[in-house]
This record gives C-alpha cells, sequence and structure tokens, in this order.
C-alpha cells in the first residue's frame, strides 16, 4: 500500500536553478533510453544498462549515476506500456483497417519534455527527521521541510510506513514540490463483518447505494456546461487574450471533478454503519462501445465525460485501507430487471422512476439498479459456497432467484433487445 504527499521547500534561486538543469538531463537521458529499448526491441533494465549507460554519461556528464538508473527504470516501464497499447492496436487493427489502416504504426513513441517531473528512489533521495536531502547535476540540496499533521497521524512510522522514493518538479506558478512517497509492506489491515451494499454509478446521480442514498450530479454537470461554453466562447474569439484565458482555466475542470469523487469516495469509506463490502458493476468495457458502433454522437460524449473510473479507483484504495472490500459484478440486464420479482423488461423503465409491469413495485430506478447489484453478488457467492448471506426480509438459506453465477438471467428477458445505455444515463 502507498500513500503521496506534497511538500514544497523553500529554495534558494541557485538550488532552482540547478533542479532545472537537472530536469534537461533527466529528460535527456529517458529519450535516449527508450530509443535504445525500441531500436534493439528490448526492455531489460541490464541490457539497457550495458549498452547506453556510457552514452549516457557522455551527454550528461554531470547527471548522478542514481538518477541515470532512474531514468532508465521509468524508460522501460514506458516502452513496456507503449508495447502493450501497440499490441492490442494491432490486433484491433481488422476491424479499423477501412477507417484507419495505420493508426497503430502512427502511435508516438514514449518521449519526455524538458519540464518534465523526475522520480527519486531511496538512493537519490533520504528523510532524515525534518531534513530533506535530494541530488541533483550540481550538488546535493538539503532543506527543512515539514510533513502536515494529518498526513503523520494517519500513518505513522510505527506501523510501518517507510519513505520509498520522490517526485520532484516545477509546477506552472514555478513552485518546486516534492511528492514523498511511502509505501507499508506489513500494514495489517482487519476487514470487516457486516453488510453488503450496492452501488450503482451514473451521470444524474454519481452513486446511488442499495439502501437509497443519492449522492447526485448537480454540481458537476453544472460546472461541466459552464466551462464547456467558456470554452466554445474563447475558441470562437482566437485572440491572444481568449488564448491566455484558456491557458488558465485548462484542468479546472477536471480539478473539480477529482475533488468531488474524493469527498463521495471518502464518505463511503469512512461511513459509520457496518459495511463490509461494496458491490459495483464491471464497466471495464464501457469504453469499447465506440468501437463496436453500438453508440451515438451524444452517447459517446455521456461516456467521455463521464469519471466512473476514477471514481472506482478513489473508492477501492481508501476502502481497502478500512477493511471494506470492492468487488465488481456482470452489469448486463441490471438496470431493465426489477429487484422485487426479478423480472427483465426493458420497457419498466421510464428516466429515473422504475414500475415493474409485472408485478407493479414502484422505486427510483438508481436504487433498483444498486439493488440488483447487490443481489447479483450475493446470489454468485451463494452458488460459489463462499459464504451464507441471506438478503433482507428472507428466510436463511433461501437462493436468491433471477440471476446465475455465470453471469446469464434465470429468466428471459421480456424485451430482449439490450440498451448500450448505461445505468444511470436514461
Amino acid at each position: 500500500m502507498r500513500r503521496t504527499v506534497s511538500i514544497f521547500p523553500k529554495l534558494s534561486g541557485d538550488e532552482k536553478a540547478s533542479i532545472i538543469e537537472t530536469r534537461k538531463q533527466y529528460a535527456r537521458a529517458f529519450n535516449m533510453s527508450v530509443e535504445c529499448l525500441i531500436n534493439n526491441n528490448s526492455t531489460s533494465k541490464r541490457f539497457l544498462h550495458k549498452v547506453q549507460y556510457e552514452r549516457i554519461k557522455e551527454e550528461c556528464p554531470s547527471l548522478p549515476t542514481g538518477l541515470i538508473q532512474c531514468a532508465r527504470d521509468v524508460a522501460v516501464e514506458a516502452v513496456k506500456n507503449w508495447n502493450v497499447k501497440r499490441t492490442k492496436l494491432k490486433q484491433k487493427r481488422t476491424k479499423l483497417k477501412q477507417k484507419k489502416p495505420k493508426k497503430a504504426e502512427r502511435m508516438k513513441r514514449p518521449s519526455m519534455k524538458e519540464k518534465c517531473t523526475m522520480r527519486y528512489d531511496v538512493r537519490t533521495v533520504t528523510l532524515r527527521g525534518s531534513q530533506l536531502t535530494f541530488s541533483t547535476c550540481d550538488k546535493r540540496i538539503k532543506t527543512i521541510i515539514t510533513i502536515p499533521e494529518f498526513f503523520t497521524e494517519r500513518y505513522p512510522d510505527s506501523e510501518g510506513w517507510k519513505l520509498k522514493g520522490a517526485n520532484i518538479g516545477i509546477d506552472r506558478k514555478r513552485r518546486v514540490f516534492v511528492n514523498l512517497i511511502y509505501e507499508c509492506t506489513d500494514c495489517d489491515i482487519v476487514e470487516n463483518d457486516g453488510k453488503i451494499v450496492g452501488l450503482d454509478r451514473g451521470v444524474y446521480n454519481i452513486v446511488t447505494t442499495s439502501d437509497g442514498v443519492h449522492y447526485g450530479a448537480e454540481d458537476v454537470r453544472r460546472v461541466k456546461r459552464k466551462y464547456n461554453h467558456v470554452r466554445s466562447e474563447l475558441q470562437k474569439k482566437g485572440t491572444r487574450s481568449a488564448k491566455r484565458r484558456l491557458v488558465s482555466i485548462s484542468g479546472c475542470e477536471k480539478r473539480f471533478v477529482h475533488d468531488q469523487n474524493h469527498c463521495i469516495s471518502k464518505k463511503l469509506a469512512n461511513t459509520d454503519e457496518n459495511v463490509s463490502v461494496y458491490v459495483l458493476e464491471d464497466l471495464s468495457s464501457m469504453n469499447m462501445l465506440r468501437l463496436r458502433g453500438k453508440s451515438n454522437k451524444t452517447m459517446r460524449k455521456w461516456l467521455s465525460n463521464w469519471s466512473y473510473s476514477d471514481l472506482e479507483e478513489k473508492l477501492t484504495y481508501k476502502c481497502k485501507r478500512n477493511g471494506i472490500r470492492v468487488e465488481f459484478v456482470d452489469a448486463r440486464y441490471t438496470s431493465q430487471k426489477c429487484s422485487v420479482c426479478k423480472t427483465i423488461d426493458k420497457a419498466s423503465r421510464k428516466g429515473n422512476r422504475y414500475t415493474c409491469r409485472h408485478c407493479g413495485s414502484r422505486m427510483h430506478a438508481d436504487t433498483n439498479v444498486a439493488i440488483n447489484i447487490r443481489g447479483n453478488y450475493i446470489t454468485r457467492i451463494q452458488q460459489s459456497g463462499q459464504a451464507a448471506v441471506n438478503q433482507p426480509g428472507e428466510p436463511s438459506g433461501h437462493p436468491v432467484s433471477g440471476w446465475s453465477a455465470i453471469g446469464k438471467p434465470e429468466t428471459e428477458p421480456v424485451d430482449k433487445t439490450l440498451t448500450s445505455k448505461p445505468s444511470g444515463l436514461s
């Protein structure tokens, strides 16, 4: 488990200039390493060090050996990821041959600009008490820093949290920042023994729980509409001041959405109720809808602005700290199935209301989806024999009908047309 805290040390002008020069040589070492790996079709650190170390040392004579090795490690990871993406694209090239025949060949190689963020390891950065030291091209910089109390109280050294590295760079405000990376390998996490809660993610409601709690997206949608309008107006003008304004507001919308996801995931992870498992829909195939031709322009716009993956990532690592597991189930038919009688009927859902045409039950559509997600997970663990979990109001040992362990509905859908729209978008 890893955690990061940002520090802004007070450095002199000479020390900042030394960091700027270090960034330039660090980027040069990275780019030389990437070029060597791709030309030799290799991702071996040993091979790269043997072939390229002396050349990098000639090009970057003042760059410390420790930073050369850090740049080498980052280059190897970047080339591995590039190879994976390139391989996947080649596999899909048969489907994209008519539209984009050379997309795989046009993929840009990994590169690093001079204004980069440098990765440091335990050899190149140390923290003794309040004194932080790290390597540069000129000399090792020493400075006194103060770590926030909230971080030291939540992740104390007594529980095994140790400094494993740092990321150092300069932000847009010309401030030097240091992101200290702490890691704990022996952190004992005791899982809670409580209830199971289903979570439905959507656009109009960011999260809806199976208990009927809604986290609305009114503020997020308002901010997105605002910045979309501002960007379109500034792009129409095209003046120098308009371009400066575009640069100044870039990232504001993204940071606001990330803050909302942080707040919601924190509330869910630090809930006062006794929760042991949060169950989510597996939406890993959402981005593939565009390639399959199952989405129109409006649908693609919704998918591109939907930050379901970011919320999933934040919720997972926050819950792990508190002993709450995050599980995933198949997303098929969850928005069409009645959570009471388990009948699948696409016409029962209209907007944010779900009225079952078979049994007449009525409830919020997102709440119905969240209950179905929870029920699918309980059915899966019952049929696999993992645990004896009962639905509320059901006798012990009575199975939950409506969904099989392999992800297929036990009852045939009334309307077999499966909509590609994720829950919460209708």
